[in-house]
C-alpha cells in the first residue's frame, strides 16, 4: 500500500490490485472525511492503513461513495463500514442492492474474472440502513469547506458516477472517459463486461468537458498529466481509436481468444513496465467490451 498527495486534503491510495500503479482509492480530509471509492475485498485493510496514513482515524470516516458496483471500486464496502460506523455509503440506486446482497455480484466477478477473481475477492453485505442511493439527477455531499457532486454519467456501466469537487476545480473521473498507466505511457478507453456502452462514454466525455477541471485524478490510476480540452481530445481519440482496431482484428482473426492476443500486443502492451496479469485483464476487458457494445458476440 503506498499513499500519494493529490493536492491540500486529497490524498490517493494505491490499493495494490496486480501491481502498484493500477487501481487506487481518494480520501478526502474535511470536516466530514469522504473515501472516494471502496477498492477490492482483499484490500480493506490496507485502505483503512492508508487512510490513518494520510491523518484521518478510519473511525472518522463519514461519506463513502461508490462510483460503480464492479468488484475493484466496491468490494471492501462491507469493511470500511464495519471500521467507520457513522459512514454512509453512496452508490446509483440501480445497483444498491447488490452492496446490500452482493452475492449475485460476486458470482458475476467470479465468471469474468476466472483466475483472477482472487486478487479481487469475496466481498460481505453493507447493511441496507447504511445505503444512499442516488439517483440519476445526482446528489451533492457537504463535508464542510468542500463539496462533492456524485453526477451519473452511464457507459461503463449503467450504474457509472463521476465526483466533482468545485471547490478545487477537480475532477474524479471514475471510469467515464479514460484510464491511464503511467509507467507504459499507456491511455486506455474505460470498455468492460457486461454493459459497456461506447456512445455514452463519448456523451460523458464531453459533459465532463464543460467542467474545465484543473485536476482529474483516475481510479485507474492517479493524477492526470492532462487537463482540459487535451484530455478529453485524447478520451475521444482513444475510445474511437480502439473501437474501430478491435473490430478490424476481430475481422482479420475471427476468433475471440487470437483477438484478445492481438489487442494485447499492439493496442495494450503494457507488461513489461506492468505485471503481466495487467496486460490479460484490459485485453479481455476492452476486447469483449467493444465486440459485445457492438453486438459481434
Amino acid at each position: 500500500m503506498d499513499t500519494f498527495r493529490v493536492t491540500e486534503g486529497v490524498h490517493g491510495i494505491d490499493i495494490g490490485l496486480f501491481d502498484d500503479g493500477v487501481t487506487a482509492v481518494y480520501l478526502f480530509d474535511d470536516e466530514e472525511p469522504a473515501l472516494v471509492d471502496a477498492g477490492t475485498a482483499v484490500a480493506a485493510d490496507d485502505i483503512l492503513e492508508g487512510i490513518a496514513e494520510c491523518g484521518v482515524d478510519p473511525a472518522d470516516l463519514r461519506h463513502l461513495v461508490v462510483s460503480h458496483v464492479h468488484a475493484d471500486h466496491s468490494g471492501a464496502a462491507a469493511d470500511l463500514c464495519e471500521a467507520a460506523p457513522d459512514a454512509e455509503v453512496y452508490i446509483h440506486e440501480s445497483t444498491a442492492d447488490h452492496l446490500v446482497d452482493p452475492s449475485g455480484l460476486v458470482a458475476s466477478s467470479r465468471r469474468a474474472m476466472g483466475d483472477l477473481f482472487e486478487q479481487l475477492g469475496a466481498q460481505g453485505p453493507v447493511p441496507r440502513e447504511r445505503v444512499v442511493e442516488v439517483g440519476d439527477d445526482g446528489l451533492t455531499l457537504d463535508l464542510g469547506a468542500n463539496t462533492l457532486e456524485l453526477r451519473h454519467h452511464p457507459g461503463h456501466s449503467p450504474d457509472h458516477l463521476a465526483v466533482w469537487n468545485p471547490e478545487r476545480d477537480l475532477l474524479f473521473a471514475a471510469e467515464c472517459a479514460v484510464m491511464y498507466l503511467a509507467r507504459a505511457e499507456r491511455w486506455l478507453p474505460p470498455a468492460t463486461l457486461p454493459n459497456f456502452d461506447a456512445d455514452l462514454v463519448a456523451e460523458a466525455i464531453e459533459e465532463l468537458r464543460d467542467l474545465d477541471p484543473e485536476t482529474v485524478v483516475f481510479p485507474h490510476f492517479g493524477e492526470s498529466p492532462l487537463a482540459g480540452d487535451e484530455l478529453f481530445d485524447l478520451a475521444a481519440r482513444e475510445l474511437d481509436r480502439f473501437d474501430e482496431r478491435i473490430r478490424a482484428l476481430y475481422d482479420e482473426h475471427g476468433d475471440l481468444d487470437a483477438t484478445k492476443a492481438a489487442v494485447a500486443a499492439e493496442l495494450i502492451d503494457c507488461s513489461p513496465p506492468y505485471d503481466p496479469a495487467v496486460e490479460s485483464f484490459y485485453a479481455n476487458l476492452v476486447t469483449e467490451g467493444f465486440l459485445r457494445h457492438h453486438g459481434a458476440l
